[in-house]
Protein backbone atom coordinates (compact mmCIF):
# COMPACT_ATOMS: atom_id res chain seq x y z
CA UNK A 1 0.00 0.00 0.00
CA UNK A 2 0.98 3.30 -1.00
CA UNK A 3 -0.02 7.13 -1.08
CA UNK A 4 1.03 8.86 -4.41
CA UNK A 5 2.61 12.18 -4.92
CA UNK A 6 -0.90 13.46 -6.44
CA UNK A 7 -2.44 11.97 -2.78
CA UNK A 8 -4.14 8.85 -4.46
CA UNK A 9 -3.74 5.49 -2.43
CA UNK A 10 -2.19 2.48 -4.63
CA UNK A 11 -1.94 -0.86 -3.52
CA UNK A 12 0.67 -3.14 -4.80
CA UNK A 13 -0.19 -6.99 -5.05
CA UNK A 14 1.03 -10.14 -5.72
CA UNK A 15 -2.21 -12.36 -8.21
CA UNK A 16 -2.39 -15.86 -6.68
CA UNK A 17 -0.20 -18.14 -9.36
CA UNK A 18 1.94 -15.84 -10.45
CA UNK A 19 5.50 -15.35 -9.48
CA UNK A 20 7.04 -14.10 -6.48
CA UNK A 21 8.63 -11.22 -8.38
CA UNK A 22 5.60 -9.83 -10.22
CA UNK A 23 3.78 -7.43 -8.57
CA UNK A 24 0.79 -5.64 -9.93
CA UNK A 25 -0.68 -2.25 -8.88
CA UNK A 26 -4.15 -0.72 -8.65
CA UNK A 27 -5.44 2.05 -7.49
CA UNK A 28 -7.55 2.57 -4.37
CA UNK A 29 -10.90 3.27 -6.28
CA UNK A 30 -10.59 -0.27 -8.24
CA UNK A 31 -10.98 -2.11 -5.13
CA UNK A 32 -13.80 -2.29 -3.29
CA UNK A 33 -14.02 0.52 -0.78
CA UNK A 34 -13.90 -1.96 2.54
CA UNK A 35 -11.79 -3.47 1.73
CA UNK A 36 -9.60 -0.70 1.10
CA UNK A 37 -10.94 -0.07 4.84
CA UNK A 38 -10.00 -3.14 6.14
CA UNK A 39 -6.26 -1.86 4.66
CA UNK A 40 -6.74 1.24 6.48
CA UNK A 41 -7.30 -0.13 9.62
CA UNK A 42 -5.04 -3.01 9.85
CA UNK A 43 -2.38 0.15 9.14
CA UNK A 44 -3.30 2.31 11.47
CA UNK A 45 -3.70 -0.23 14.32
CA UNK A 46 -0.40 -1.04 14.20
CA UNK A 47 1.13 2.21 13.65
CA UNK A 48 -0.37 2.40 17.48
CA UNK A 49 1.01 -0.05 18.54
CA UNK A 50 4.52 0.66 17.43
CA UNK A 51 4.05 4.70 18.44
CA UNK A 52 2.83 3.13 21.91
CA UNK A 53 6.19 0.68 22.27
CA UNK A 54 8.51 3.49 21.67
CA UNK A 55 6.65 5.83 24.08
CA UNK A 56 6.86 8.92 21.99
CA UNK A 57 3.15 10.30 22.54
CA UNK A 58 1.56 11.20 19.08
CA UNK A 59 1.43 14.96 19.99
CA UNK A 60 5.40 14.81 20.35
CA UNK A 61 5.07 13.20 16.73
CA UNK A 62 3.42 15.86 14.96
CA UNK A 63 4.89 18.84 16.76
CA UNK A 64 5.77 21.34 13.85
CA UNK A 65 4.09 19.68 11.33
CA UNK A 66 1.01 20.95 9.18
CA UNK A 67 -1.73 19.30 7.65
CA UNK A 68 -2.55 20.97 4.28
CA UNK A 69 -6.22 20.91 3.52
CA UNK A 70 -6.36 18.78 0.34
CA UNK A 71 -4.37 16.41 2.58
CA UNK A 72 -6.64 13.55 3.65
CA UNK A 73 -6.64 12.09 7.17
CA UNK A 74 -5.01 9.09 6.31
CA UNK A 75 -2.20 10.43 4.10
CA UNK A 76 -1.51 13.08 7.04
CA UNK A 77 -1.58 9.88 9.25
CA UNK A 78 0.63 8.13 6.68
CA UNK A 79 3.07 11.51 6.38
CA UNK A 80 3.63 11.49 9.95
CA UNK A 81 4.64 7.73 10.49
CA UNK A 82 8.08 7.53 11.88
CA UNK A 83 10.72 6.50 9.76
CA UNK A 84 11.30 3.38 11.16
CA UNK A 85 7.70 1.77 11.04
CA UNK A 86 7.55 -1.43 8.97
CA UNK A 87 4.28 -2.20 8.10
CA UNK A 88 3.61 -5.66 7.71
CA UNK A 89 0.29 -6.56 5.65
CA UNK A 90 -2.22 -8.95 7.32
CA UNK A 91 -4.65 -8.75 5.31
CA UNK A 92 -3.97 -12.49 3.41
CA UNK A 93 -3.65 -14.18 7.11
CA UNK A 94 -6.92 -12.70 8.13
CA UNK A 95 -8.59 -13.77 5.20
CA UNK A 96 -7.50 -17.34 5.85
CA UNK A 97 -8.23 -16.92 9.82
CA UNK A 98 -11.65 -15.60 8.23
CA UNK A 99 -12.13 -18.52 6.43
CA UNK A 100 -11.32 -21.18 8.95
CA UNK A 101 -14.25 -19.70 11.09
CA UNK A 102 -16.59 -19.28 8.38
CA UNK A 103 -16.48 -23.01 7.75
CA UNK A 104 -16.46 -23.67 11.34
CA UNK A 105 -19.70 -21.62 11.24
CA UNK A 106 -21.21 -23.65 8.05
CA UNK A 107 -20.24 -26.84 10.05
CA UNK A 108 -22.43 -25.84 12.76
CA UNK A 109 -25.32 -24.40 10.63
CA UNK A 110 -25.30 -27.79 8.64
CA UNK A 111 -25.76 -29.67 11.39
CA UNK A 112 -29.70 -28.29 11.97
CA UNK A 113 -30.67 -28.12 7.90
CA UNK A 114 -31.67 -31.29 5.78
CA UNK A 115 -29.39 -29.32 2.89
CA UNK A 116 -26.11 -27.97 1.71
CA UNK A 117 -25.39 -24.45 3.50
CA UNK A 118 -21.99 -22.70 2.45
CA UNK A 119 -20.84 -19.41 4.16
CA UNK A 120 -18.80 -16.97 1.58
CA UNK A 121 -17.52 -13.46 2.27
CA UNK A 122 -15.68 -11.78 -0.22
CA UNK A 123 -16.07 -8.44 0.54
CA UNK A 124 -14.63 -7.81 4.14
CA UNK A 125 -13.28 -9.28 6.88
CA UNK A 126 -16.91 -9.35 8.76
CA UNK A 127 -17.76 -13.20 10.05
CA UNK A 128 -21.53 -14.44 10.12
CA UNK A 129 -22.59 -13.70 13.38
CA UNK A 130 -24.58 -16.81 14.75
CA UNK A 131 -25.38 -15.87 18.38
CA UNK A 132 -28.81 -17.93 17.95
CA UNK A 133 -29.78 -21.61 18.46
CA UNK A 134 -29.41 -23.02 14.71
CA UNK A 135 -33.42 -25.29 14.79
CA UNK A 136 -35.16 -26.76 11.96
CA UNK A 137 -38.60 -26.25 13.74
CA UNK A 138 -39.79 -24.16 15.39
CA UNK A 139 -40.11 -23.62 19.12
CA UNK A 140 -42.13 -22.45 22.21
CA UNK A 141 -41.74 -19.48 24.13
CA UNK A 142 -42.32 -20.13 28.04
CA UNK A 143 -45.93 -18.70 27.69
CA UNK A 144 -46.85 -20.69 24.50
CA UNK A 145 -47.98 -24.50 25.08
CA UNK A 146 -48.22 -26.48 21.61
CA UNK A 147 -51.19 -28.52 22.04
CA UNK A 148 -51.48 -32.35 22.16
CA UNK A 149 -51.54 -33.75 18.62
CA UNK A 150 -52.09 -37.59 19.89
CA UNK A 151 -55.94 -36.26 18.79
CA UNK A 152 -55.10 -35.54 15.14
CA UNK A 153 -57.28 -36.69 12.52
CA UNK A 154 -55.31 -37.79 9.61
CA UNK A 155 -56.34 -38.31 5.62
CA UNK A 156 -57.59 -41.59 4.73
CA UNK A 157 -55.53 -42.16 1.23
CA UNK A 158 -54.59 -45.59 0.50
CA UNK A 159 -52.39 -44.44 -3.00
CA UNK A 160 -49.81 -42.23 -1.37
CA UNK A 161 -52.28 -38.68 -1.80
CA UNK A 162 -51.40 -38.79 -5.47
CA UNK A 163 -53.85 -37.32 -8.13
CA UNK A 164 -57.29 -38.62 -8.95
CA UNK A 165 -60.01 -39.82 -6.32
CA UNK A 166 -57.41 -40.44 -3.82
CA UNK A 167 -57.69 -36.67 -2.94
CA UNK A 168 -61.37 -36.30 -2.17
CA UNK A 169 -60.16 -37.65 1.47
CA UNK A 170 -56.57 -36.19 1.80
CA UNK A 171 -55.72 -33.55 3.90
CA UNK A 172 -56.79 -30.25 1.97
CA UNK A 173 -60.00 -31.65 1.05
CA UNK A 174 -61.54 -32.57 4.82
CA UNK A 175 -60.21 -28.75 5.61
CA UNK A 176 -62.22 -27.10 3.11
CA UNK A 177 -59.16 -25.96 0.55
CA UNK A 178 -57.50 -26.51 -2.41
CA UNK A 179 -54.66 -29.58 -3.26
CA UNK A 180 -51.82 -26.96 -3.01
CA UNK A 181 -48.95 -29.24 -4.91
CA UNK A 182 -48.91 -31.42 -7.60
CA UNK A 183 -47.72 -34.87 -7.70
CA UNK A 184 -44.18 -33.38 -8.30
CA UNK A 185 -44.17 -31.35 -5.05
CA UNK A 186 -44.80 -27.97 -6.98
CA UNK A 187 -46.98 -25.38 -5.69
CA UNK A 188 -49.33 -24.91 -8.68
CA UNK A 189 -52.05 -22.01 -7.47
CA UNK A 190 -49.84 -18.87 -6.34
CA UNK A 191 -52.74 -17.02 -4.95
CA UNK A 192 -54.01 -19.64 -2.37
CA UNK A 193 -51.74 -19.91 0.56
CA UNK A 194 -53.45 -21.91 3.34
CA UNK A 195 -51.57 -25.39 2.55
CA UNK A 196 -53.00 -28.40 5.04
CA UNK A 197 -50.15 -31.17 4.67
CA UNK A 198 -50.75 -34.77 5.51
CA UNK A 199 -49.39 -35.57 8.98
CA UNK A 200 -48.21 -38.09 11.44
CA UNK A 201 -51.64 -39.46 11.59
CA UNK A 202 -51.93 -40.44 8.07
CA UNK A 203 -51.49 -43.55 6.51
CA UNK A 204 -49.13 -41.98 3.71
CA UNK A 205 -45.11 -42.04 3.42
CA UNK A 206 -42.76 -39.62 3.33
CA UNK A 207 -43.11 -39.66 -0.28
CA UNK A 208 -46.29 -38.46 -0.76
CA UNK A 209 -46.44 -35.39 -2.71
CA UNK A 210 -48.21 -33.74 0.10
CA UNK A 211 -45.88 -33.90 2.10
CA UNK A 212 -43.05 -31.02 0.87
CA UNK A 213 -42.66 -28.25 3.66
CA UNK A 214 -42.11 -30.74 6.65
CA UNK A 215 -38.93 -32.79 4.46
CA UNK A 216 -37.33 -29.58 5.00
CA UNK A 217 -34.60 -27.48 2.02
CA UNK A 218 -33.77 -29.74 -0.53
CA UNK A 219 -31.71 -27.22 -2.14
CA UNK A 220 -28.22 -26.00 -1.88
CA UNK A 221 -27.68 -22.27 -0.51
CA UNK A 222 -25.25 -19.95 0.16
CA UNK A 223 -25.11 -16.84 2.39
CA UNK A 224 -23.12 -14.29 1.26
CA UNK A 225 -21.91 -11.02 2.07
CA UNK A 226 -23.48 -8.05 0.01
CA UNK A 227 -21.26 -5.46 -1.60
CA UNK A 228 -23.97 -3.02 -1.30
CA UNK A 229 -24.56 -2.39 2.68
CA UNK A 230 -27.56 -4.71 2.95
CA UNK A 231 -25.34 -6.84 5.03
CA UNK A 232 -25.61 -10.59 4.79
CA UNK A 233 -27.74 -12.32 2.37
CA UNK A 234 -29.20 -15.78 0.74
CA UNK A 235 -28.72 -17.14 -2.82
CA UNK A 236 -29.42 -20.23 -4.08
CA UNK A 237 -26.73 -22.46 -5.77
CA UNK A 238 -28.25 -24.50 -8.26
CA UNK A 239 -31.25 -23.64 -10.69
CA UNK A 240 -35.00 -23.75 -8.93
CA UNK A 241 -37.83 -23.95 -10.46
CA UNK A 242 -41.64 -21.44 -10.02
CA UNK A 243 -43.92 -23.02 -7.49
CA UNK A 244 -41.02 -24.96 -5.53
CA UNK A 245 -40.52 -24.87 -1.48
CA UNK A 246 -37.35 -23.62 -0.57
CA UNK A 247 -37.03 -22.12 2.91
CA UNK A 248 -39.21 -22.57 5.85
CA UNK A 249 -39.31 -19.13 8.80
CA UNK A 250 -38.51 -20.72 11.80
CA UNK A 251 -38.48 -19.23 15.46
CA UNK A 252 -39.64 -19.03 18.99
CA UNK A 253 -43.29 -18.80 18.61
CA UNK A 254 -44.61 -15.87 21.22
CA UNK A 255 -47.51 -14.35 22.27
CA UNK A 256 -48.78 -10.55 21.37
CA UNK A 257 -48.05 -9.41 24.24
CA UNK A 258 -44.33 -10.59 24.05
CA UNK A 259 -44.31 -9.46 20.33
CA UNK A 260 -45.16 -6.05 21.26
CA UNK A 261 -42.63 -6.12 24.16
CA UNK A 262 -39.86 -7.49 21.81
CA UNK A 263 -40.40 -5.26 19.04
CA UNK A 264 -39.71 -1.88 21.01
CA UNK A 265 -36.57 -3.17 22.07
CA UNK A 266 -35.61 -4.23 18.35
CA UNK A 267 -36.51 -0.75 17.19
CA UNK A 268 -33.62 0.67 18.99
CA UNK A 269 -31.44 -1.43 17.23
CA UNK A 270 -33.64 -1.22 13.86
CA UNK A 271 -33.17 -4.72 13.35
CA UNK A 272 -36.23 -7.52 13.65
CA UNK A 273 -36.39 -10.80 13.13
CA UNK A 274 -40.25 -11.47 14.34
CA UNK A 275 -43.00 -12.35 11.83
CA UNK A 276 -46.98 -12.27 12.63
CA UNK A 277 -48.52 -15.04 12.12
CA UNK A 278 -51.94 -13.39 11.40
CA UNK A 279 -53.75 -14.97 8.45
CA UNK A 280 -57.05 -15.40 10.23
CA UNK A 281 -59.00 -12.76 11.62
CA UNK A 282 -58.94 -13.43 15.61
CA UNK A 283 -58.72 -11.63 18.68
CA UNK A 284 -55.24 -9.41 18.31
CA UNK A 285 -54.18 -10.86 22.11
CA UNK A 286 -54.67 -14.27 20.25
CA UNK A 287 -52.42 -13.67 17.75
CA UNK A 288 -49.26 -14.86 17.82
CA UNK A 289 -45.49 -14.35 16.12
CA UNK A 290 -42.13 -15.90 15.40
CA UNK A 291 -39.13 -14.29 16.75
CA UNK A 292 -36.40 -15.64 15.00
CA UNK A 293 -33.48 -13.57 17.15
CA UNK A 294 -32.91 -16.19 19.86
CA UNK A 295 -33.56 -19.77 17.47
CA UNK A 296 -33.79 -19.70 13.74
CA UNK A 297 -32.12 -20.82 10.63
CA UNK A 298 -30.58 -18.86 7.05
CA UNK A 299 -34.12 -17.52 6.50
CA UNK A 300 -33.62 -14.80 8.66
CA UNK A 301 -30.68 -13.63 6.11
CA UNK A 302 -32.83 -13.48 3.33
CA UNK A 303 -33.04 -9.68 2.19
CA UNK A 304 -36.11 -7.57 1.31
CA UNK A 305 -36.94 -6.54 -2.34
CA UNK A 306 -39.84 -4.73 -3.34
CA UNK A 307 -39.70 -6.81 -6.52
CA UNK A 308 -39.03 -10.80 -4.47
CA UNK A 309 -38.68 -13.80 -6.12
CA UNK A 310 -40.34 -15.74 -3.14
CA UNK A 311 -44.22 -15.10 -1.14
CA UNK A 312 -44.81 -16.80 1.67
CA UNK A 313 -47.54 -19.30 2.12
CA UNK A 314 -49.25 -20.56 5.57
CA UNK A 315 -48.63 -23.87 6.42
CA UNK A 316 -50.71 -26.48 8.75
CA UNK A 317 -49.41 -29.86 9.63
CA UNK A 318 -49.29 -31.14 12.90
CA UNK A 319 -50.74 -28.62 14.79
CA UNK A 320 -54.51 -27.25 12.79
CA UNK A 321 -54.53 -24.56 15.09
CA UNK A 322 -55.48 -21.43 12.75
CA UNK A 323 -52.73 -19.43 14.96
CA UNK A 324 -50.23 -22.39 14.72
CA UNK A 325 -49.73 -22.25 10.87
CA UNK A 326 -45.72 -22.10 9.70
CA UNK A 327 -44.09 -20.10 7.32
CA UNK A 328 -42.97 -21.52 4.20
CA UNK A 329 -41.19 -19.56 1.50
CA UNK A 330 -42.14 -20.73 -2.54
CA UNK A 331 -40.63 -19.35 -5.77
CA UNK A 332 -42.52 -16.92 -7.25
CA UNK A 333 -40.61 -17.58 -10.55
CA UNK A 334 -38.27 -19.44 -11.83
CA UNK A 335 -34.47 -18.90 -10.57
CA UNK A 336 -31.33 -19.14 -11.62
CA UNK A 337 -28.41 -21.12 -9.90
CA UNK A 338 -26.16 -17.64 -8.16
CA UNK A 339 -29.42 -15.56 -7.47
CA UNK A 340 -30.32 -13.64 -4.69
CA UNK A 341 -33.27 -15.49 -2.87
CA UNK A 342 -35.90 -12.49 -1.40
CA UNK A 343 -39.12 -11.39 -0.22
CA UNK A 344 -41.21 -8.52 0.48
CA UNK A 345 -40.50 -7.71 4.26
CA UNK A 346 -44.01 -5.47 3.52
CA UNK A 347 -46.29 -8.34 3.36
CA UNK A 348 -44.44 -10.23 6.22
CA UNK A 349 -42.75 -9.03 9.01
CA UNK A 350 -44.34 -7.37 11.73
CA UNK A 351 -44.39 -3.64 11.69
CA UNK A 352 -47.14 -3.44 14.95
CA UNK A 353 -44.74 -3.71 17.57
CA UNK A 354 -42.84 -0.09 16.02
CA UNK A 355 -42.95 2.49 18.72
CA UNK A 356 -44.46 5.31 15.89
CA UNK A 357 -45.43 4.89 11.87
CA UNK A 358 -43.12 7.36 11.39
CA UNK A 359 -40.15 4.71 12.93
CA UNK A 360 -41.34 2.11 10.37
CA UNK A 361 -41.60 4.49 7.70
CA UNK A 362 -37.95 6.04 8.11
CA UNK A 363 -36.00 2.64 7.20
CA UNK A 364 -34.33 3.06 3.91
CA UNK A 365 -34.92 0.21 1.20
CA UNK A 366 -31.98 -1.14 -0.13
CA UNK A 367 -33.12 -3.60 -2.89
CA UNK A 368 -32.67 -1.54 -5.77
CA UNK A 369 -36.02 -2.81 -7.47
CA UNK A 370 -37.44 -0.54 -10.65
CA UNK A 371 -40.67 -0.21 -8.03
CA UNK A 372 -38.50 0.75 -4.94
CA UNK A 373 -40.53 3.77 -3.33
CA UNK A 374 -37.01 4.10 -1.48
CA UNK A 375 -38.28 2.76 2.06
CA UNK A 376 -39.86 0.20 3.88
Amino acid sequence: MEITKSHKIVFHAKLSGKPANEVSTYPGTALDPKVVNTFMQDYTAQLDEHVLSKGTPWDELLKGKKRQSKVGPFEWLWQCTPSDFVYKCTYKEKKYEQRLKLREIEDDLNKAHKSVIAIVNEVDLELLLIDFKPINVSVASDEIIFPDNSFQIGCECTTGCKAGLAREVCCPTLHGVKHMYDDNEIAKDMVNTAIYECNSSCPCLMDCPNRVVQKGTVFALEVFRTTDGRGWGVKTMEDIPKGSFVIEYVGEVITDTQAEARGLEYDGHRLTYLFDMDFVETDSKMALSIDATKFGNISRFVNHSCSPNMINYKVWIEYRDPRLQRIAFFTSRDISAQEELTFDYRMSITTKNSATPAARNSIPCLCGAMNCPGFL
